[in-house]
């Protein structure tokens, strides 16, 4: 039996992480939730290495996601991390930048929907 592995989820508004959460229960992920970005990142460091993927809100009230996926890409470089965010586009410089720049590995836009995650969890986090 493959066991799923477990996802962080960082983002500063609660029925945000809910949402996700609850998503990712139906899909079988156990998860853990922080709703800041230092929370989240001690979070990170009291569970390695049983994370294996983050989704990462961009705007977190101490600290730029995108700021805090460079942090985490250079401490902990085989995690997974899905940036989450209403604020940028998917074709916005700063996406593509990180992209090409290998800060995070993939990209979904609030407001989204199941298959969006599933999708995104199914092509970086496939059942190991």
């Amino acid at each position: 039996m493959s066991k799923k592995p477990l996802v962080l989820i960082v983002d500063d508004e609660v029925d945000m992480c809910w949402a996700l959460e609850n998503i990712l229960m139906l899909e079988g992920y156990k998860t853990h939730t922080s709703t800041s970005g230092k929370e989240g990142f001690e979070l990170l460091k009291q569970l390695h290495p049983h994370v294996k993927l983050i989704f990462l809100d961009v705007k977190l009230p101490d600290i730029d996601g995108l700021k805090l996926s460079g942090i985490i890409r250079q401490q902990y470089p085989q995690i997974k991390i899905i940036i989450i965010t209403g604020y940028y586009y998917r074709d916005s410089d700063a996406v593509q930048q990180g992209l090409a720049n290998n800060l995070f590995d993939g990209f979904i836009g609030k407001p989204f929907n199941i298959s969006e995650i599933r999708s995104a969890i199914g092509t970086i986090a496939p059942s190991q």
